[in-house]
């Protein structure tokens, strides 16, 4: 996932712990959010989560991945919907098929799903443009705590907005900034929230203001969701970045990562 620039972000402390501001020594790709996805919590979202919301079978839908960063989601999709689009608004040079996009700012056709992980403060935003451009429903990756603040209580959760359904991973779901870490380790709670749109573009709700029915994906989805393909998933990473899981104390040394799958 990626964002626009920004100065400094608000309400991220559990984002922000996880940043090593010098990791790449500021280069650009670090103006921007950038937490790849493990493939294996896109695909417990579409083995566990769709199949409550979405009637149709993914390979006869369309996805759209709009903050793709080094494409970790979007080639997961892949696996299942028919077709899918992949954008991000910085080239990160890991995915031809990515193309440069400004979702907030740029035209983009409709598409059946939405589906991403989404900057965390501007996911509002984003999940109002997301809506705007989605036949039937919207899934946004988030970490557990954006279900907080009184901010988000009045303009998502209290509104017409608010989710059809959460399903927050009862294991954790390890990412951090600048790569995918498959031995990495995290005390951040996530949940996938999902918006089911009826054939009015009218976001389904079973009850009342504040209230929506929750589902917890089980455990060992890491586990039974890894493929032997998602090794070259794992070697995509921003410039410079070093895998938590193997940083030495000095914090320096760049080890392989390619060759701790082999």
């Amino acid at each position: 996932m990626t964002a626009a620039p920004h100065s400094k972000p608000k309400g991220g402390g559990a984002v922000m712990a996880q940043k090593r501001p010098r990791v790449s020594d500021g280069t650009p790709w670090q103006k921007f959010e950038l937490f790849p996805t493990p493939p294996w919590a896109t695909r417990a979202f579409v083995e566990h989560v769709l199949p409550l919301v979405e009637g149709n079978a993914p390979a006869l839908l369309t996805a759209r991945e709009p903050f793709a960063g080094l494409g970790h989601m979007s080639e997961v999709l892949r696996e299942y919907f028919g077709d899918v689009v992949a954008s991000d608004i910085f080239d990160y040079g890991a995915d031809p098929s990515i193309k440069i996009f400004d979702f907030l700012a740029d035209d983009c056709p409709a598409c059946d799903w939405v589906i991403s992980n989404p900057p965390f403060e501007p996911a509002a935003k984003m999940l109002a443009r997301a809506l705007s451009r989605a036949r039937r429903g919207v899934a946004f990756l988030l970490r557990l705590p954006w279900l907080e603040s009184q901010g988000r209580y009045e303009g998502v959760f209290a509104t017409q907005q608010r989710p059809t359904l959460i399903a927050p991973f009862v294991e954790r779901v390890a990412m951090c900034e600048g790569g995918w870490d498959p031995a990495g380790s995290t005390a951040t709670a996530y949940a996938w929230f999902v918006w089911r749109l009826d054939g009015d573009g009218a976001v389904e709700h079973r009850f009342g203001p504040g209230m929506f029915p929750a589902l917890l994906i089980p455990p060992g989805r890491k586990e039974a969701l890894t493929r032997d393909s998602d090794k070259k998933l794992a070697t995509r990473c921003a410039p410079g970045w070093v895998p938590p899981s193997t940083l030495k104390k000095s914090g320096k040394n760049q080890i392989d990562f390619a060759e701790t799958w082999s």
